[in-house]
């Protein structure tokens, strides 16, 4: 994906230079530079495409890096480069292309993501916070910003910030289900049970193959002793892998939280056969 979108944009380029093209009308984006100041273009690709993923690494370096050298100011351009190195693992060139770029527009709130995200990779949970708290206050709207700010808040035991954090709905609430999750867990460690369930039930809502939050609403249910319920949330839980599936969820979130109300409405009378069976086995 990085080095076709390199390749796409680079193309663009190349193809601007063509003589006898008509101008591109303007458009808002960033002038292309005139002609005489681009960079030679591309050489040919090669006929054999890299059998190995390090050789597609190299590649996508390459190209980063090249639209790193003619357009050093664009955050698009620093993204490209950082994701191919942090894709081949190398962390450290990733956070060192962000930063340089966050020295000169320490606006750029992609770049304050980025680094919080790869500290939570690498367990620098303070230094996570603090960048993902300034691009948060840059741009809200960031994929799961709330989500990765508040696990990071509760990682570091500060439950009332991350309380704080997650709780208001901000923006276009992009990361939704994660958001309330995390919110979830917050309010069970300061023992508001009922809160607690209120958001586990709004990420299920949101996501419905969301496992990890069931098996959240079941430890609130339990504290709050609705063992029926705590019983199907475990159910849910034990059949799921523990995150929303975009799959299962994204296509139509309304027949899937049908459907989920549906196996729990069949499974109740189930359930009290059996548990009626038990106790006449028991007498």
């Amino acid at each position: 994906m990085i080095v076709a979108a390199a390749l796409l944009l680079t193309t663009a380029l190349a193809l601007s230079t063509r003589s006898g093209s008509s101008p591109a009308r303007p458009t808002g984006r960033v002038a292309v530079p005139p002609p005489d100041t681009l960079p030679p273009p591309l050489p040919t690709a090669a006929a054999a495409v890299p059998e190995t993923f390090p050789g597609l690494q190299a590649e996508g370096l390459a190209l980063g890096q090249r639209l790193v050298s003619r357009y050093r100011d664009l955050p698009q351009a620093i993204s490209i480069l950082a994701t191919a190195y942090a894709e081949s693992g190398d962390l450290t060139n990733a956070q060192g292309v962000w930063r340089e770029h966050l020295a000169r527009h320490p606006d750029t709130a992609e770049g304050w993501y980025r680094l919080g995200l790869y500290a939570v990779k690498e367990g620098r949970d303070a230094e996570a916070a603090e960048a993902l708290f300034r691009a948060s206050a840059l741009d809200p709207n960031l994929p799961d910003i709330q989500g990765h700010l508040g696990r990071c808040l509760l990682k570091l035991d500060r439950v009332e910030d991350a309380v704080r954090v997650l709780a208001p709905v901000v923006g276009a609430d992009r990361g939704g289900a994660i958001r309330l999750f995390h919110l979830g867990h917050a309010f069970l460690r300061q023992g508001r049970d009922s809160d607690a369930r209120e958001a586990f039930r709004g990420a299920v809502e949101l996501a419905p193959s969301y496992t990890g939050a069931h098996y959240g609403l079941a430890t609130a249910c339990g504290r709050l002793h609705l063992d029926g319920a705590a019983a199907e949330h475990r159910d849910e839980f034990r059949g799921g892998g523990g995150q929303p599936d975009p799959r299962r969820d994204a296509p139509d979130a309304a027949a899937s939280r049908r459907l989920v109300r549906k196996r729990r409405s069949d499974r109740g009378p189930l359930r009290r056969r059996a548990r009626r069976g038990g106790a006449v086995a028991a007498r």
